[in-house]
């Protein structure tokens, strides 16, 4: 029975998806979308790295 191993994006590639997110809250949205946006980005983004790094 062999593993398999799931190729995941690197984590410079993770970083640079998370900073274009945010510039683009910052330049489209007001405000509060921007802090809203933030908040719930950060946690889809940690909660994201952490499945994918649990098994380690």
């Amino acid at each position: 029975m062999s593993e398999t191993v799931k190729a995941g994006l690197p984590n410079w590639a993770l970083i640079l998806i998370y900073l274009v997110i945010m510039a683009v809250l910052a330049i489209f949205g007001d405000l509060f979308i921007f802090i809203l946006g933030a908040i719930l980005e950060t946690v889809v983004f940690a909660a994201g790295y952490n499945a994918a790094h649990a098994d380690h």
